[in-house]
């Protein structure tokens, strides 16, 4: 018992100083270069009127139009054709293998099409959807192929990387990229919620990352909110899944370490007009 004890002493005290050290060297690290503008509310997907519709240009092009700075958008690495295609979901598969993509606008729609049309001044939250299931060498060839369709008007400064696994996302934080880690923590008023975020707080600093990206929760099971804001204190946050409610955004938008807000949860919801930038 008395070297259980010891044991539960020395971890508690080991895990309380490495906290420590990270809060200390996060609170000093500079965040110059990440998105830190008033307009903080990005849409998902694009604006559109049926699911089908997500992830097209049509509804990008309604997304910018209504103002949006930013948009998120899903895609997936096409190995066969050295290819980033557009996709919320898993694309199917034929008995011979070749898979089967949605189509957008009645094409199959690339990332290279979305920056040749919307890539000058528009920001890009992209969430890539099989980041995590490439080999090394697969992960090299889908970074060069990044590299040459970002390679204009500054665009690649511009894009945001996210993915759930940061040693994928280091690959890419290495190559220039802006790299965020998407983690799901506990609700706050939960017993392991700190641990929970602390424990990718971590992640973030040793994987030296631009940011996270996470969901707000629902009103009545929060995500950030107490420690979670707490553990993630100075660090660039990319919220998703924020309840559509006007009191919340505006809460939110005055939060220093939210560079990022998405409404809504598979919906098209523009709240763009909601913003922290001075009259």
């Amino acid at each position: 018992m008395k070297k259980i004890i010891l044991f539960i002493l020395g971890f508690t005290l080991f895990y309380n100083l490495i906290l420590y050290y990270v809060s200390y060297k996060i609170e000093k690290r500079s965040n110059d270069g990440i998105y830190d503008k008033c307009d903080k509310i990005w849409i998902s997907r694009g604006l559109y009127n049926e699911p089908t519709q997500q992830n097209s240009l049509s509804a990008l092009k309604k997304a910018f139009e209504a103002g949006a700075k930013g948009v998120e958008i899903d895609f997936y690495y096409d190995i066969a054709s050295n290819r980033f295609i557009l996709s919320h979901n898993k694309p199917a598969k034929k008995p011979d293998g070749t898979l089967i993509y949605p189509l957008k606008d009645g094409k199959i729609l690339t990332l290279q099409e979305v920056f040749d049309t919307y890539g000058k001044g528009h920001y890009f939250w992209l969430d890539f959807k099989n980041l995590d299931r490439l080999t090394t060498k697969q992960t090299q060839k889908a970074i060069k192929r990044l590299q040459k369709i970002s390679s204009k008007e500054n665009l690649k400064q511009r894009l945001y990387i996210e993915g759930s696994t940061p040693w994928h996302l280091i690959y890419y934080k290495d190559a220039g990229f802006h790299t965020i880690m998407a983690f799901h923590p506990l609700p706050t008023n939960e017993f392991l919620s700190a641990l929970s975020s602390n424990f990718f707080k971590l992640l973030y600093y040793f994987y030296d990352l631009d940011g996270v990206a996470l969901p707000y929760g629902t009103l009545d099971r929060v995500k950030y909110k107490n420690s979670t804001q707490q553990a993630l204190h100075n660090v660039p946050t990319f919220i998703f899944h924020v309840p559509n409610n006007e009191k919340l955004i505006k809460k939110l938008i005055h939060i220093k370490d939210i560079r990022v807000i998405l409404v809504g949860r598979d919906q098209s919801i523009n709240r763009v007009n909601i913003t922290n930038c001075k009259e």
